[in-house]
């Protein structure tokens, strides 16, 4: 389960993959290329579980917290709440919080029954599989890691009259997850095995 409050983009930062003193990498190339290196090093391989489908959903305004409560932001956190305490637990959980914006959610689809229909907006035309990586065994130095995986699909996926695939992700202290439509992740775990760096994929 992955619970985080860091926004998810679909664009690809520039941080690098590197021990300290390490010179930062000069293009994209070399950050897949440094990245991949450690995957294959620490034998992490991008994993994705096509049984989780992750749903979109906004909340409406007038369940931002202004320090008062009201039904609404009630009615948001008991779903919340609902979903990590009922069984089955759920295995993938984001909550992103911005100033002046409402929370959002990143949450399998078999867990909506939780929240009140009237409390969140629901991107019903898309469904999301998670690629996750199992960052336990890095560094703590190490940075970049999604960084690079989502350079690679980015690179790998756009050859040709091909529009690149459309992701987000993000990160916590023990893993690294890059989110694909369902329609797409077949065409994702093909640019992430990475034939010339022995990267291989695994479909639960």
């Amino acid at each position: 389960m992955n619970l985080d409050h860091h926004s998810r983009k679909s664009s690809v930062p520039t941080f690098e993959v590197q021990p300290p003193g390490t010179p930062p990498p000069a293009t994209v190339s070399e950050l897949q290329t440094r990245t991949f290196a450690t995957l294959k090093r620490r034998n992490i391989v991008p994993t994705a579980d096509y049984n989780v489908r992750l749903v979109r959903c906004g909340t409406r305004r007038d369940s931002q917290s202004d320090g008062r409560s009201n039904p609404a932001q009630d009615a948001l956190h008991l779903g919340f709440v609902k979903c990590l305490i009922s069984p089955p637990h759920p295995k993938f959980l984001s909550l992103t919080l911005a100033d002046m914006e409402p929370p959002s959610l990143l949450v399998d689809h078999t867990l909506l029954s939780n929240f009140s229909p009237d409390v969140l907006m629901v991107s019903k035309d898309e469904h999301l599989v998670p690629i996750t990586l199992d960052l336990r065994d890095l560094p703590a130095e190490s940075t970049g890691i999604v960084c690079g995986v989502a350079a690679r699909l980015l690179g790998q996926t756009s050859e040709g009259f091909q529009k690149p695939v459309e992701m987000s992700y993000l990160s916590t202290a023990l893993a690294g997850t890059v989110m694909v439509e369902e329609k797409e992740l077949a065409r994702a775990m093909s640019a992430l095995r990475g034939a010339e760096n022995g990267v291989s994929s695994t479909l639960d």
